[in-house]
């Protein structure tokens, strides 16, 4: 398992990097800064790279299941929010990312 973890990992790192390439510098600086934000919070002990792997999938399927109406609402709903300012923003005019209390 170890093996596949690490050939995971290598193919994520390298598919990270391709996505980077393609973005807007203001969006690169975005994705850097959630990536700090992920290093410093690092996941609970109990979570295991395995659980990750188990919990995703079950994510991915879920989603594939989803009603695209149902979808749609929910991001409606997320959009609506937004327009009211009943949100508070991950990064700031610099994109760097803001720690809210």
């Amino acid at each position: 398992m170890e093996t596949k973890i690490r050939q995971t990992q290598a193919y994520l790192i390298k598919a990270i990097a391709d996505i980077a390439a393609t973005m807007p510098l203001a969006r690169t600086v975005q994705l850097y800064q959630f990536a700090l934000f992920l290093k410093t919070h690092p996941l609970p002990t109990e979570e295991t790279f395995e659980e990750i792997v188990t919990d995703e999938a079950i994510w991915e399927t879920q989603f594939a299941a989803t009603d695209d109406d149902k979808l749609a609402a929910l991001v409606a709903a997320v959009e609506a929010e937004i327009g009211e300012g009943k949100v508070l923003p991950m990064f700031d005019e610099h994109g760097a990312f803001i720690e809210h209390p």
